[in-house]
């Protein structure tokens, strides 16, 4: 009984009339790839040379480079053309010292605002649905527990005694 034919199987048989003509050529096509297949899949990665581990530790045991003095330099550069930016778009929009103490006192109090109501919105979802609220925040603080232990925990570690 003949299965159906799939459209790969139909594009194999066309490349292979290609190659050979004959049925016979085509079933030694076959077979020599099956065999190159087989050869492949017994191929595996060579193992590490044994000192592998002595190298690596060697090099994570060596000092760490010393920043050089260009790189030094060239932060340097960099933070003072940030901070001359900074002060440059700080003075260009009209503002002066005493604007700034202005404008501090002007975020606490606002900041002050956003507490107060934070503090009465929770409150008052606290005495409306306390129950659901304690089940999300649960939930929320072992979410986070566990993401912060996948973080700290290395993956596939052994103990070297």
């Amino acid at each position: 009984m003949n299965a159906p034919m799939s459209d790969d199987d139909a594009e194999l048989e066309r490349l292979l009339a290609e190659v050979s003509p004959d049925e016979l050529g085509r079933d030694a096509v076959r077979e020599a790839h099956r065999q190159l297949e087989k050869d492949l899949l017994r191929l595996a990665d060579p193992l590490p040379p044994a000192d592998f581990l002595t190298q690596v530790m060697a090099k994570v045991e060596a000092e760490p480079r010393r920043v050089s003095n260009a790189e030094l330099r060239s932060a340097t550069v960099i933070t003072l053309v940030a901070l001359a930016a900074s002060i440059g778009a700080f003075v260009s929009s009209g503002a002066s010292a005493n604007g700034v103490a202005v404008s501090l006192a002007r975020t606490f109090v606002s900041a002050r605002e956003v507490l107060v109501g934070f503090g009465s919105g929770l409150a008052a979802v606290w005495r409306t649905a306390g129950l659901p609220l304690s089940v999300v925040l649960a939930v929320l603080v072992m979410v986070t527990l566990v993401g912060f232990r996948r973080l700290l925990t290395p993956m596939n570690a052994k103990a070297v005694s």
